[in-house]
């Protein structure tokens, strides 16, 4: 049966005409690694069988083969099934030989041999020899020139020129353009063998094919083991004891080990009388050790993780196609030694809660919460802490999602931070801060498939890994303070007396090169570009992320704090901050108050989530002042306030909005470490606050305490006291002031001055009787006093 396999098999005008093959009924077929052998053709179509004959008859369309054969898939061994004496060539008839699976010195012997016996029988096909002794002694130098032809690995272009020159079918222009060779040979020299044996050569070759010319003489000699089963016994027994321990012994060392325990064995024979041992050298031990599983030598000797790792494959690696794809999050020790106290921070923050949050003016390590993107390599968010904790991480995600440019601006940054996705698969360990409830409750609201991976395995978060790696080899080393990974390493820097940073320096340095180097530095993961580049490039191509970012209510939802509170007749308090709105009007008359479900977001105290029903609902505070004030920024307000009067409960709202545009002005520009470092308050904390800060503490609208007297009297406006009374002295009225402004300045002006005033006596002011003539400064008493006098 002969069967005509193309490519395009399913048109009839074109089948068979590209891509085709003759299949015979003794060929063997390997499809996708499993070997068939033709049963018969049934239209289009061909039946093939398994080789073993075990097993289902499949069919194949011929189109279906074609199409294989193009793209490399099928294997079609020709007389696969048919005796040597029966194939056509001796190339077929050693179907199972290859010459790349031989040994190098045996591929070298193929080679001479092959170019020896191709080199006669192209003798024999021109008519000049036949295979016979006589022959081939007579054309020895014929056929050793021609086998130097087959040893050439690559024929270079006088090669070929000088092939062609001795053919006769170079023409003359060419030759005579065709430079001389230089003397010597460029090519390998071949000595034929003996006539006899090269003549038995190329009769098995024919014959057999070319798996005749290959030897086997890498296999000879006597390859046992010169010592016996007692000797093979305690020299393995030994070894294992010696070197395959955790303690890592030197291979000599396990030599001294190997004689040790021999010698001592012997003693013990020649005591009773018994066949002494043969000692190995250190060429059998060395040679024993070689023999060994290398998967096995290094859990003995290093552990299991660490032989996996090194011994697991490496295949294509991670693929994520767009940013925010995959966001990989994790905690890392800082390898450096700083001062845990940050100036800045204590005017924000107060004393108390700096106390809480560890900054106690020793100098210890920093823990570093940082989420990556694995497409970009864009550092999505960053927050340090004292010590992980649940918090850290929400706040890590919080900055995933939220756009990081006032960060930036504060350090001073030359590039951008806005980057902000909402992640598709967020990928963590197994540690208790992302397995806590309140973070895996942020990750459902925002709707975030969160992959924990293996415990033990940091691999598997390869991409923040590296950048925790980055980070200690680029960054720590500029900066004071740097621990080592052992003392060996360390030598004499004294980490603790060089320790010189505080929060505010770190968070500084680690935000300015994140952003400005870090971004900027080309990546070999991206093809020599850098993470900005790259985010840029997959922005401008509309490789966006699928997700837009989430929106304040989203943001409160998910982040917010989870408290309950009261409904009375003022809505809702939190930190003396009250939320009113329609449906909580609606909610205490229905169901005459309660407690309610609220979500409270720290960072921004203008509006607060309740839960009311089935459904949450948006509540605004009383006053629009309180949008965008987070609840640090409050707390100092309240501590102000309360310098000024502790028995005080009720402040107007003027007053306290001034205080808040006070406590801005002077904080100023934000703290680097303000945003990095988690200053997330706890339950217990706010509980704290409450029972002691905003125990009586109230806002109140101030009332108008003036009222209409248009027929009733007449208006007196105040206006700032006389100069003489500041001064203890009599001295005319001055003219009315009627620029309000100017008095006010004026006022202001006195009253920050008033320390430096003299202390005068309060006389009482005496009447004046009459309009002076004249006015005068206070500087020119004495002159009045001359003036009167003459």
């Amino acid at each position: 049966m002969n069967a005509m396999v193309g490519q395009f098999g399913l048109t009839a005008h074109n089948s068979g005409a590209l891509h085709c093959f003759r299949l015979e009924p003794h060929d063997r077929l390997i499809v996708d690694g499993k070997p068939y052998r033709v049963l018969r053709r049934t239209g289009e179509n061909v039946e093939l069988m398994p080789e073993d004959g075990r097993g289902l008859v499949e069919q194949f369309a011929l189109s279906q083969l074609g199409r294989l054969n193009a793209t490399g898939q099928i294997k079609h061994e020709v007389g696969y099934y048919l005796p040597d004496d029966l194939k056509s060539s001796p190339e077929v008839k050693s179907i199972d030989f290859r010459v790349s699976e031989l040994p190098p010195g045996a591929r070298r012997r193929f080679k001479i041999r092959h170019a020896l016996v191709r080199a006669t029988l192209d003798l024999r096909d021109e008519g000049k020899i036949r295979i016979n002794t006589n022959d081939i002694e007579a054309h020895k130098s014929e056929i050793e020139k021609r086998a130097s032809v087959y040893m050439v690995e690559e024929a270079s272009e006088r090669d070929l020129l000088d092939h062609e020159k001795e053919t006769g079918r170079l023409p003359r222009s060419v030759e005579a353009k065709t430079k001389r060779r230089r003397g010597g040979s460029s090519g390998k020299t071949v000595s034929a063998y003996n006539a006899d044996y090269l003549r038995k050569l190329a009769s098995r070759y024919e014959r057999h094919g070319p798996a005749v010319l290959a030897d086997s003489l890498c296999k000879s000699g006597n390859r046992t083991s010169p010592f016996g089963p007692e000797e093979q016994a305690l020299m393995m027994q030994t070894i294992k004891e010696s070197y395959l321990t955790p303690e890592r012994r030197p291979i000599a060392r396990t030599v001294e080990d190997v004689k040790r325990a021999f010698a001592k064995e012997n003693e013990r024979r020649q005591e009773n009388g018994l066949r002494l041992l043969k000692v190995p050298g250190r060429d059998a031990v060395r040679g024993a050790i070689k023999k060994l599983d290398q998967f096995a030598v290094m859990v003995a000797r290093y552990g299991s993780e660490y032989a996996m790792k090194e011994m697991r494959p490496v295949n294509r690696g991670l693929e994520v196609s767009r940013p925010g794809e995959r966001v990989e999050i994790d905690e890392w020790c800082i390898d450096l030694i700083s001062i845990l106290h940050s100036a800045k921070l204590h005017a924000v923050l107060g004393s108390d809660f700096i106390e809480a949050i560890g900054l106690d003016r020793t100098k210890d390590r920093w823990w570093l919460v940082v989420a990556i993107d694995c497409r970009t390599r864009v550092i999505l968010g960053m927050k340090l802490a004292r010590n992980p904790s649940s918090s850290a991480a929400i706040e890590c995600l919080r900055m995933v999602v939220s756009d990081k440019g006032q960060w930036a601006d504060a350090v001073g940054a030359l590039s951008p931070w806005s980057h902000a996705v909402v992640p598709e698969t967020l990928v963590t360990d197994n540690g208790p801060a992302f397995r806590s409830a309140d973070f895996t409750e942020a990750c459902l609201d925002l709707k975030i498939s969160v992959l924990r991976t293996i415990a033990g395995v940091p691999g598997m978060r390869g991409r923040v890994e590296r950048f925790f790696r980055t980070c200690a080899m680029n960054l720590l080393p500029r900066l004071m303070g740097r621990t080592f990974s052992n003392p060996l390493e360390r030598g004499d820097y004294q980490t603790e007396d060089r320790a010189a940073l505080d929060a505010e320096g770190l968070a500084f340095a680690l935000v300015r090169w994140i952003v400005d180097i870090y971004h900027n530095s080309p990546h070999e993961g991206l093809g020599g570009r850098t993470p900005l580049e790259q985010w840029d490039a997959d922005m401008l191509d509309g490789n966006f992320p699928v997700r837009a970012l989430p929106d304040k209510r989203s943001k409160r939802l998910a982040f917010g704090m989870k408290l309950k509170r009261h409904v009375d007749k003022t809505g809702v308090t939190i930190l003396g901050v009250r939320y009113q709105g329609p449906e909580l009007l609606a909610f205490r008359r229905t169901c005459g108050g309660g407690q309610v479900d609220v979500r409270w977001d720290p960072s921004d105290l203008g509006a607060i989530e309740v839960f009311l029903g089935d459904a949450w609902y948006e509540i605004h505070a009383v006053s629009d002042r309180f949008s965008g004030l987070d609840v640090h920024r409050w707390v100092k307000v309240r501590r102000t306030l309360r310098a000024k009067s502790q028995s005080r409960k009720a402040w107007e709202e003027e007053v306290v909005f001034k205080a808040i545009d006070d406590i801005e002005t002077l904080i100023g520009e934000q703290s680097a470490a303000y945003g990095i470092m988690n200053t997330a308050i706890s339950t217990q904390y706010l509980k704290h606050l409450e029972g002691s800060l905003f125990a009586s503490f109230d806002i109140v609208r101030r009332e108008d305490t003036t009222t209409d007297c248009a027929d009733l009297g007449i208006r007196i406006e105040p206006r700032e006291p006389d100069i003489d009374v500041a001064l203890g002295v009599e001295l005319p009225m001055k003219v009315e002031v009627t620029n309000s402004a100017d008095a006010d300045a004026d006022a202001d002006a006195d009253f920050a001055n008033k320390s430096q005033l003299p202390t005068v006596p309060n006389h009482p002011r005496k009447k004046q009787t009459e309009a002076p003539a004249k006015f005068w400064l206070p500087g020119d008493l004495n002159e009045r006093s001359n003036d009167d006098a003459s």
